[in-house]
């Protein structure tokens, strides 16, 4: 019994001695001996920055201010003068070029009145190679005419009857006008006959011509 125990402790001896056989021994530095150190480089930790997008604005261009467009008018209705047949229209008062004197004068159309009639002053009387001629003076000019022939007003007063010579609208006429005192020129019955018509409710219809 007793060599079995002190067999078995030998044999744990063996083992252990054995294992401390397999175990390395732990390496301390010499005193005096130089350890190298070696620099630890640093973890650089690299931040990545989002990209900031600029909003890119628009190219701003010069104003280019625009002139204001005249303002387009409606064009008007053109003016009625003449009828379907060809007559002129004549309004109750009218310009008409009065050839004898050149110059514009306004008249009054009266179809009640059969002839024509021409307000002047200074009428004289006389005779030229032997016809009935007179002076006169109708607006503002003196005038010399051969009498046409003579009439009677309704105060028995002879009045002479002499041809001038009037432009109006597209008329172009030689009419007898009775020459009466005072002023202002009628055409009647004798100068529209045939040629117009009357519209009392519009004046100056027809354009001024020479």
């Amino acid at each position: 019994m007793k060599r079995i125990t002190v067999g078995f402790c030998a044999l744990l001896l063996f083992g252990c001695a054995q294992q401390q056989g397999t175990e390395e021994p732990e390496t301390k530095p010499d005193v005096g001996q130089e350890v190298e150190i070696k620099p630890v480089e640093p973890t650089v930790q690299v931040t990545t920055v989002p990209e900031v997008k600029t909003e890119s604005k628009p190219e701003l261009k010069p104003e280019v201010k625009q002139e204001p467009q005249p303002e387009v008018k409606p064009k008007p209705k053109p003016v009625v003068t003449k009828t379907s047949d060809g007559k002129l229209i004549l309004g109750a008062e009218e310009w008409v070029w009065l050839v004898s004197v050149k110059k514009h004068v306004k008249v009054k159309i009266d179809t009640e009145s059969k002839l024509s009639t021409i307000g002047v002053s200074d009428v004289q009387e006389f005779e030229r190679d032997s016809k009935d001629w007179v002076k006169f003076t109708a607006s503002g000019k003196s005038l010399e005419m051969p009498v046409e022939r003579w009439i009677k007003n309704n105060g028995g007063e002879r009045q002479a009857v002499v041809k001038l010579r009037i432009k109006l609208g597209e008329l172009n006429e030689l009419t007898e006008f009775v020459l009466k005192n005072g002023t202002g020129i009628v055409l009647g019955e004798n100068f529209i006959r045939d040629v117009a018509v009357f519209d009392g409710k519009r004046k100056y219809i027809q354009p001024k011509v020479k």
